[in-house]
């Protein structure tokens, strides 16, 4: 009687592998039907050279919400940085010098990970005026997988991805990347 009763069992398990092997097949053909659509519809993003830019929204120092995709049409020049960052310090300047002197780019700075009121009094006391957004729990900075700042990401005008930097830049250097 207990063989019978192991052969039922090895019966009743066998038949469920079997229904779950083809509820898995069915399954995992729907999916690759379902992500075998046309490419040419959807732009691949992502945070590479020849790829869109992720868009994102983050809040500036004056709490206005600001979108990446705000500035389609203009080439961005988007750089993360922390006050913290001696290199960020360093490059500072030069950045304050483009944003002056270039009407043809949009300068975006995205501060990681730091407090509103430490970036603000930041910028403030050395007399920095462009644009930078908050990302206090750096959730764009990973989107992005900046592992070091200062990092700089150049953007065409179709929010494509030209380049990107990791380290302090020149006022000339940040020219040349931005004609290229």
């Amino acid at each position: 009687m207990n063989l019978d009763k192991n052969k039922i069992l090895i019966g009743l398990i066998v038949v469920l592998l079997i229904i779950a092997g083809a509820w898995y097949y069915t399954n995992q053909n729907q999916s690759q039907t379902q992500t075998t659509e046309p490419v040419e519809q959807n732009i691949e993003t992502g945070p590479e050279t020849g790829l869109m830019a992720p868009d994102f929204t983050l809040e500036n120092l004056s709490g206005k919400e600001v979108s990446l995709s705000d500035f389609r049409g203009q080439k961005i020049f988007l750089n993360f940085w922390a006050s913290w960052c001696p290199p960020c310090k360093q490059e500072m300047p030069d950045i304050q010098k483009l944003y002056k002197e270039n009407d043809d780019y949009k300068v975006l700075t995205v501060n990681v990970q730091e407090s509103k009121d430490i970036v603000f009094d930041y910028m403030m006391s050395n007399n920095y005026s462009f644009t930078a957004l908050l990302d206090t729990n750096g959730t764009i900075g990973s989107r992005y997988l900046v592992r070091g700042i200062p990092t700089t990401i150049i953007i065409d005008e179709d929010g494509i991805i030209l380049s990107r930097q990791s380290g302090a830049l020149t006022y000339e250097r940040m020219l040349e990347l931005l004609s290229e």
